[in-house]
Protein backbone atom coordinates (compact mmCIF):
# COMPACT_ATOMS: atom_id res chain seq x y z
CA UNK A 1 0.00 0.00 0.00
CA UNK A 2 2.78 2.36 0.82
CA UNK A 3 4.58 1.65 -2.49
CA UNK A 4 1.27 2.81 -4.21
CA UNK A 5 1.15 5.61 -2.20
CA UNK A 6 4.43 6.69 -3.10
CA UNK A 7 3.89 6.23 -7.49
CA UNK A 8 -0.01 8.38 -7.08
CA UNK A 9 1.42 11.79 -7.78
CA UNK A 10 4.69 14.17 -8.21
CA UNK A 11 6.72 15.16 -4.95
CA UNK A 12 6.31 19.38 -3.87
CA UNK A 13 9.83 19.64 -4.79
CA UNK A 14 9.31 18.25 -8.02
CA UNK A 15 6.86 20.88 -8.61
CA UNK A 16 8.81 23.46 -7.49
CA UNK A 17 11.71 22.69 -9.75
CA UNK A 18 9.35 22.42 -12.48
CA UNK A 19 7.99 25.89 -12.10
CA UNK A 20 11.79 27.11 -11.39
CA UNK A 21 13.09 25.57 -14.72
CA UNK A 22 10.30 27.30 -16.79
CA UNK A 23 10.32 30.04 -14.81
CA UNK A 24 13.72 30.37 -15.94
CA UNK A 25 12.98 29.62 -19.94
CA UNK A 26 10.44 31.78 -19.96
CA UNK A 27 12.22 34.80 -18.53
CA UNK A 28 15.17 33.81 -20.85
CA UNK A 29 12.66 33.94 -23.99
CA UNK A 30 11.49 37.58 -22.94
CA UNK A 31 14.44 38.80 -22.23
CA UNK A 32 15.44 37.42 -25.90
CA UNK A 33 12.20 39.12 -27.24
CA UNK A 34 12.90 42.08 -25.56
CA UNK A 35 16.46 42.71 -26.64
CA UNK A 36 15.52 41.74 -30.26
CA UNK A 37 12.69 44.25 -30.16
CA UNK A 38 14.55 47.10 -29.00
CA UNK A 39 17.46 45.97 -31.83
CA UNK A 40 14.92 46.21 -33.91
CA UNK A 41 13.30 48.98 -32.90
CA UNK A 42 16.94 51.09 -33.07
CA UNK A 43 17.99 49.66 -36.08
CA UNK A 44 14.34 51.00 -37.48
CA UNK A 45 15.28 54.16 -36.18
CA UNK A 46 18.41 54.67 -37.66
CA UNK A 47 17.16 53.63 -40.91
CA UNK A 48 14.37 56.28 -40.93
CA UNK A 49 16.74 59.14 -39.90
CA UNK A 50 19.23 57.71 -42.11
CA UNK A 51 16.52 58.38 -45.16
CA UNK A 52 15.27 61.25 -43.54
CA UNK A 53 19.13 62.76 -44.04
CA UNK A 54 19.09 61.76 -47.78
CA UNK A 55 16.24 63.03 -48.46
CA UNK A 56 17.32 66.39 -47.14
CA UNK A 57 20.66 66.45 -48.65
CA UNK A 58 19.51 65.21 -52.04
CA UNK A 59 16.98 68.36 -51.89
CA UNK A 60 19.78 70.93 -51.17
CA UNK A 61 22.28 69.34 -53.04
CA UNK A 62 20.22 69.20 -56.00
CA UNK A 63 19.79 72.82 -55.61
CA UNK A 64 23.46 73.61 -55.52
CA UNK A 65 24.24 72.04 -58.55
CA UNK A 66 22.35 74.23 -60.94
CA UNK A 67 23.50 77.21 -59.27
CA UNK A 68 23.76 79.71 -61.71
CA UNK A 69 25.68 83.23 -61.35
CA UNK A 70 26.14 86.39 -63.92
CA UNK A 71 28.89 88.41 -63.03
CA UNK A 72 28.38 92.41 -62.59
CA UNK A 73 29.55 94.59 -65.46
CA UNK A 74 32.12 97.13 -63.99
CA UNK A 75 29.90 100.27 -65.13
CA UNK A 76 26.96 98.84 -63.27
CA UNK A 77 25.80 100.24 -59.56
CA UNK A 78 26.53 96.96 -57.59
CA UNK A 79 22.67 97.38 -55.65
CA UNK A 80 21.50 96.96 -59.53
CA UNK A 81 22.56 93.71 -59.93
CA UNK A 82 20.18 91.29 -59.17
CA UNK A 83 22.12 87.80 -58.99
CA UNK A 84 23.70 87.27 -55.88
CA UNK A 85 24.80 84.08 -54.16
CA UNK A 86 24.74 84.65 -50.13
CA UNK A 87 25.33 82.41 -47.47
CA UNK A 88 25.12 83.85 -43.50
CA UNK A 89 24.88 82.06 -40.27
CA UNK A 90 22.43 83.34 -38.24
CA UNK A 91 21.08 80.11 -35.42
CA UNK A 92 24.09 77.64 -36.33
CA UNK A 93 27.47 76.93 -35.74
CA UNK A 94 28.80 75.22 -38.46
CA UNK A 95 28.02 77.09 -41.31
CA UNK A 96 25.63 79.94 -43.03
CA UNK A 97 22.10 78.54 -42.06
CA UNK A 98 20.49 81.28 -44.20
CA UNK A 99 21.08 81.11 -47.95
CA UNK A 100 20.01 82.48 -51.01
CA UNK A 101 21.08 81.97 -54.69
CA UNK A 102 19.60 81.67 -58.75
CA UNK A 103 19.65 77.98 -59.97
CA UNK A 104 18.60 76.69 -63.40
CA UNK A 105 16.31 73.44 -61.95
CA UNK A 106 12.96 74.60 -62.32
CA UNK A 107 10.99 72.89 -64.24
CA UNK A 108 8.60 74.41 -66.82
CA UNK A 109 5.16 73.91 -66.39
CA UNK A 110 3.92 74.46 -69.87
CA UNK A 111 5.59 72.99 -72.60
CA UNK A 112 4.16 74.80 -75.43
CA UNK A 113 4.72 78.14 -74.01
CA UNK A 114 7.98 79.83 -73.25
CA UNK A 115 9.03 79.70 -69.28
CA UNK A 116 12.51 80.09 -68.16
CA UNK A 117 14.24 77.55 -66.05
CA UNK A 118 15.68 80.06 -63.57
CA UNK A 119 14.83 80.35 -59.69
CA UNK A 120 15.75 82.22 -57.27
CA UNK A 121 16.00 79.49 -53.77
CA UNK A 122 16.29 80.34 -50.45
CA UNK A 123 17.01 78.94 -47.28
CA UNK A 124 15.77 79.88 -44.05
CA UNK A 125 16.70 78.06 -40.37
CA UNK A 126 14.35 79.13 -37.26
CA UNK A 127 13.18 77.71 -34.29
CA UNK A 128 10.31 75.16 -33.90
CA UNK A 129 7.19 76.44 -31.94
CA UNK A 130 6.50 73.60 -29.62
CA UNK A 131 10.43 72.50 -28.55
CA UNK A 132 14.25 73.97 -29.21
CA UNK A 133 14.41 71.71 -32.49
CA UNK A 134 14.96 73.87 -35.54
CA UNK A 135 13.05 73.72 -38.88
CA UNK A 136 14.78 74.05 -42.25
CA UNK A 137 12.23 76.27 -44.93
CA UNK A 138 12.69 76.34 -48.36
CA UNK A 139 11.65 79.22 -50.76
CA UNK A 140 11.47 79.78 -54.39
CA UNK A 141 10.56 82.12 -57.02
CA UNK A 142 10.43 82.22 -60.86
CA UNK A 143 10.54 85.84 -61.29
CA UNK A 144 14.18 87.20 -60.56
CA UNK A 145 14.46 90.56 -58.47
CA UNK A 146 14.76 93.82 -60.80
CA UNK A 147 17.50 95.02 -58.38
CA UNK A 148 19.49 93.33 -55.60
CA UNK A 149 17.56 91.80 -53.08
CA UNK A 150 19.62 89.85 -49.82
CA UNK A 151 16.18 89.88 -47.55
CA UNK A 152 15.87 85.46 -47.06
CA UNK A 153 11.72 84.70 -46.33
CA UNK A 154 11.60 82.46 -43.60
CA UNK A 155 7.81 82.60 -43.00
CA UNK A 156 4.84 80.69 -44.59
CA UNK A 157 3.04 84.57 -45.05
CA UNK A 158 6.33 84.95 -47.76
CA UNK A 159 5.71 81.78 -49.29
CA UNK A 160 8.36 79.65 -47.55
CA UNK A 161 7.37 76.16 -47.18
CA UNK A 162 8.82 73.74 -44.64
CA UNK A 163 11.51 71.32 -45.94
CA UNK A 164 12.17 69.89 -42.37
CA UNK A 165 11.59 70.02 -39.21
CA UNK A 166 13.05 67.86 -35.65
CA UNK A 167 16.84 69.04 -36.64
CA UNK A 168 19.62 69.70 -34.17
CA UNK A 169 21.60 72.08 -36.62
CA UNK A 170 21.70 73.00 -40.15
CA UNK A 171 24.72 74.09 -41.88
CA UNK A 172 26.77 75.12 -45.34
CA UNK A 173 30.26 75.55 -45.83
CA UNK A 174 31.85 76.95 -48.02
CA UNK A 175 35.33 76.11 -50.24
CA UNK A 176 37.36 78.12 -51.62
CA UNK A 177 39.02 78.00 -55.12
CA UNK A 178 42.45 77.68 -52.93
CA UNK A 179 40.99 74.71 -50.75
CA UNK A 180 40.23 76.76 -47.45
CA UNK A 181 36.97 76.42 -46.07
CA UNK A 182 34.77 79.40 -44.97
CA UNK A 183 31.01 80.15 -42.88
CA UNK A 184 29.97 83.14 -45.02
CA UNK A 185 29.45 84.14 -48.70
CA UNK A 186 28.37 86.68 -50.50
CA UNK A 187 28.82 87.41 -54.14
CA UNK A 188 27.80 91.24 -53.60
CA UNK A 189 30.23 92.29 -51.54
CA UNK A 190 33.73 93.31 -52.18
CA UNK A 191 35.67 89.79 -50.80
CA UNK A 192 33.64 87.21 -53.23
CA UNK A 193 32.39 89.56 -55.54
CA UNK A 194 31.08 88.07 -58.79
CA UNK A 195 32.71 84.67 -57.06
CA UNK A 196 31.00 81.43 -56.50
CA UNK A 197 32.74 78.80 -54.19
CA UNK A 198 34.10 75.77 -55.87
CA UNK A 199 32.08 73.20 -53.22
CA UNK A 200 29.71 73.36 -50.30
CA UNK A 201 29.73 70.79 -47.73
CA UNK A 202 26.13 70.53 -46.27
CA UNK A 203 25.84 69.26 -42.37
CA UNK A 204 22.14 68.32 -40.77
CA UNK A 205 21.20 66.64 -37.33
CA UNK A 206 18.46 65.75 -35.91
CA UNK A 207 17.31 66.82 -32.93
CA UNK A 208 17.00 64.43 -29.70
CA UNK A 209 14.51 65.60 -26.54
CA UNK A 210 17.50 64.03 -24.01
CA UNK A 211 20.45 66.15 -25.43
CA UNK A 212 22.07 68.34 -23.30
CA UNK A 213 23.09 71.68 -25.10
CA UNK A 214 26.21 71.98 -22.59
CA UNK A 215 27.11 68.42 -24.04
CA UNK A 216 29.15 68.27 -27.53
CA UNK A 217 27.07 67.71 -30.20
CA UNK A 218 29.24 65.09 -32.02
CA UNK A 219 29.51 63.36 -28.87
CA UNK A 220 25.72 62.78 -29.26
CA UNK A 221 24.46 63.50 -31.86
CA UNK A 222 24.68 61.77 -35.75
CA UNK A 223 25.17 64.04 -38.33
CA UNK A 224 25.35 64.01 -41.49
CA UNK A 225 27.53 65.44 -44.85
CA UNK A 226 27.82 65.72 -48.13
CA UNK A 227 29.96 67.72 -50.22
CA UNK A 228 28.76 69.59 -53.52
CA UNK A 229 30.81 70.52 -56.54
CA UNK A 230 28.99 73.23 -57.98
CA UNK A 231 30.03 72.51 -61.65
CA UNK A 232 29.38 76.16 -63.51
CA UNK A 233 31.46 78.94 -63.25
CA UNK A 234 30.06 82.42 -62.61
CA UNK A 235 29.26 83.94 -66.28
CA UNK A 236 30.88 86.93 -67.73
CA UNK A 237 28.70 87.41 -70.47
CA UNK A 238 30.99 90.60 -71.90
CA UNK A 239 34.03 88.27 -71.75
CA UNK A 240 32.75 84.96 -73.13
CA UNK A 241 31.59 87.62 -76.30
CA UNK A 242 34.10 89.09 -76.66
CA UNK A 243 36.44 87.87 -79.46
CA UNK A 244 39.63 89.50 -78.19
CA UNK A 245 39.22 88.14 -74.65
CA UNK A 246 41.68 85.29 -73.96
CA UNK A 247 38.97 82.74 -73.03
CA UNK A 248 38.16 83.08 -76.87
CA UNK A 249 41.86 83.08 -78.18
CA UNK A 250 42.44 86.56 -78.38
CA UNK A 251 45.40 88.39 -76.73
CA UNK A 252 43.31 89.97 -74.36
CA UNK A 253 41.99 93.39 -73.69
CA UNK A 254 38.31 94.58 -75.18
CA UNK A 255 37.48 96.85 -77.75
CA UNK A 256 34.92 99.89 -77.01
CA UNK A 257 32.95 99.41 -79.61
CA UNK A 258 31.26 97.53 -82.67
CA UNK A 259 30.91 97.67 -86.30
CA UNK A 260 27.72 96.54 -88.29
CA UNK A 261 28.71 93.13 -88.45
CA UNK A 262 29.37 92.36 -84.44
CA UNK A 263 33.08 92.81 -84.63
CA UNK A 264 34.93 94.71 -81.82
CA UNK A 265 36.83 97.92 -82.82
CA UNK A 266 39.26 100.03 -80.73
CA UNK A 267 37.42 103.70 -80.36
CA UNK A 268 34.78 105.15 -82.93
CA UNK A 269 32.71 107.48 -82.97
CA UNK A 270 30.18 108.48 -79.76
CA UNK A 271 26.79 106.75 -79.98
CA UNK A 272 23.81 108.00 -80.55
CA UNK A 273 21.87 108.04 -77.09
CA UNK A 274 19.11 105.58 -76.76
CA UNK A 275 16.48 107.96 -76.04
CA UNK A 276 16.95 109.13 -79.91
CA UNK A 277 17.14 105.66 -81.15
CA UNK A 278 14.28 104.18 -83.52
CA UNK A 279 14.24 101.47 -80.07
CA UNK A 280 13.62 104.03 -77.68
CA UNK A 281 10.10 103.33 -75.38
CA UNK A 282 10.71 99.38 -77.03
CA UNK A 283 11.36 96.28 -74.99
CA UNK A 284 14.13 94.46 -74.97
CA UNK A 285 13.53 91.45 -76.33
CA UNK A 286 11.42 92.75 -78.82
CA UNK A 287 15.01 94.87 -80.15
CA UNK A 288 17.05 91.69 -79.47
CA UNK A 289 15.34 88.67 -80.37
CA UNK A 290 15.08 86.64 -76.90
CA UNK A 291 13.11 84.03 -78.24
CA UNK A 292 13.98 83.76 -82.13
CA UNK A 293 17.57 83.68 -81.04
CA UNK A 294 17.48 81.34 -78.27
CA UNK A 295 19.37 78.48 -78.37
CA UNK A 296 21.37 80.09 -81.27
CA UNK A 297 24.90 81.22 -79.26
CA UNK A 298 25.19 79.46 -76.10
CA UNK A 299 24.21 78.72 -72.58
CA UNK A 300 25.39 82.36 -71.32
CA UNK A 301 23.45 84.38 -74.48
CA UNK A 302 20.52 82.47 -73.36
CA UNK A 303 20.73 83.46 -69.48
CA UNK A 304 20.70 86.96 -70.79
CA UNK A 305 17.69 86.32 -72.85
CA UNK A 306 15.62 84.80 -69.84
CA UNK A 307 16.54 87.54 -67.40
CA UNK A 308 15.25 90.35 -69.88
CA UNK A 309 12.41 87.98 -70.62
CA UNK A 310 11.33 87.44 -66.99
CA UNK A 311 11.90 91.16 -66.32
CA UNK A 312 10.14 93.08 -69.01
CA UNK A 313 13.11 94.93 -69.47
CA UNK A 314 12.99 97.95 -71.34
CA UNK A 315 15.85 98.57 -74.48
CA UNK A 316 17.47 101.29 -73.14
CA UNK A 317 17.33 99.70 -69.68
CA UNK A 318 18.92 96.69 -70.88
CA UNK A 319 21.58 98.97 -73.43
CA UNK A 320 22.27 100.86 -70.18
CA UNK A 321 23.19 97.76 -67.96
CA UNK A 322 25.18 95.84 -70.80
CA UNK A 323 28.28 96.35 -72.63
CA UNK A 324 28.48 97.60 -76.27
CA UNK A 325 30.20 94.26 -76.76
CA UNK A 326 26.95 92.62 -76.81
CA UNK A 327 24.79 95.32 -79.08
CA UNK A 328 25.82 93.34 -82.04
CA UNK A 329 22.41 91.10 -80.88
CA UNK A 330 20.26 94.30 -81.27
CA UNK A 331 18.95 94.19 -85.16
CA UNK A 332 18.48 97.44 -86.32
CA UNK A 333 22.30 98.82 -86.42
CA UNK A 334 20.33 102.41 -85.81
CA UNK A 335 19.99 101.88 -82.35
CA UNK A 336 23.19 100.03 -81.35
Amino acid sequence: MKSDRSRAGFTLIEVLAVILLTSVVFGVAINGYIDLSRGTQRASDTTREIRRATAILDHVARDFENVVLLTKPPEMDPLEHPWVFLGESRHSDVGADHLKFVTRGRQPQIDDVHESDLEMVAYSLRHAADDDSFELMRWSSPHLPEALDRDIPSDESDGAMLLAEGLAYFGVRFVTEDGSVVDRWDSSQLLNSSQLPTAVDIEVAFYDPDWDPGVDPDAVLRNYIRRVVLPLRPLDLVELLDPNSLVNGGAGGAGENLDDEGIATTGGEERTPCGQTPCAGMRACAVIGCIQKEGLFGHSIDVMFELALESNQSFCGWRQSHSPQLFWLIDNPACR
